[in-house]
């Protein structure tokens, strides 16, 4: 286990809270190199130590090649909040940034940190595999969903229809019918701040990845199958992180 990442400094978290009380261009101008050096350049450290200790247990994950920290920039474009930055800072892991949404996903700001692992909000055409490949092994996704809850990093439902999705209505008597109900199939895992500030931190998502992967397995396959099975080209949407601006 990599033992140079010291953790997430003290001094970032600190500057995540100062950019929250002001989040004005001409505040950020004046600290832009400060919060390079004090929050991207140790989430970048961070991720790629996490992203090749992953691979070193046959998870196969990376970081984004020439941006592995997600931009501290908002999409305003769509928004009614205009405010320019991020106050936290997030990054990726997947197994391809071309043809996968499958992701580890880690997460800093003062008031929350955590990591998550799973596909958020996927296309129409993505969820629909996600559930024909549930109906179609009804019993290993239990046991995926059984394995997670054990670990007490269960999947989400948070984001669930309220009634069968169209195609699957034969299956609402059926014990899995509540995952097919599901928009997203995401489990996390709360940091705490004391946490996050420790050498340990490499370790605990890592450990996170480990525990998950039967979850991150099944997506793979799914998207692997999908092509075949829908013959639509998938949307490469990073949704999670769009979620999370």
């Amino acid at each position: 286990m990599p033992s140079e990442f010291p953790g997430f400094p003290e001094a970032g978290f600190r500057l995540l809270k100062q950019l929250k009380k002001n989040n004005d261009r001409d505040w950020f101008r004046e600290r832009k190199s400060e919060y390079q050096e004090r929050v991207e350049r140790p989430m970048e450290e961070l991720v790629l130590a996490v992203a090749a200790e992953c691979r070193s247990r046959q998870i196969p994950l990376y970081a984004k090649e020439k941006n592995p920290v997600m931009r501290v920039y908002r999409d305003v474009r769509f928004s009614k909040d205009k405010t320019p930055f991020k106050t936290h800072v997030a990054a990726e892991l997947r197994r391809s940034f071309r043809d996968s949404e499958v992701m580890v996903y880690l997460h800093f700001s003062p008031e929350q940190s955590f990591v998550a692992a799973g596909v958020w909000q996927p296309e129409r055409t993505l969820l629909h595999a996600w559930r024909n490949a549930i109906a179609s092994e009804p019993q290993r996704f239990e046991a995926v969903a059984a394995e997670l809850e054990a670990k007490k990093i269960p999947l989400s439902r948070e984001y669930s229809l309220s009634a069968m999705p169209r195609g699957f209505q034969n299956y609402s008597a059926d014990s899995f019918s509540q995952w097919l109900k599901l928009t997203s199939f995401v489990a996390s895992r709360k940091l705490e701040r004391e946490a996050c500030t420790r050498p340990g931190l490499v370790k605990a998502a890592v450990d996170f990845a480990m525990a998950v992967k039967p979850l991150l397995q099944f997506g793979w396959e799914v998207e692997n199958a999908k092509p075949k099975a829908a013959g639509i080209r998938l949307e490469q949407v990073s949704r999670l992180g769009r979620q999370r601006a």
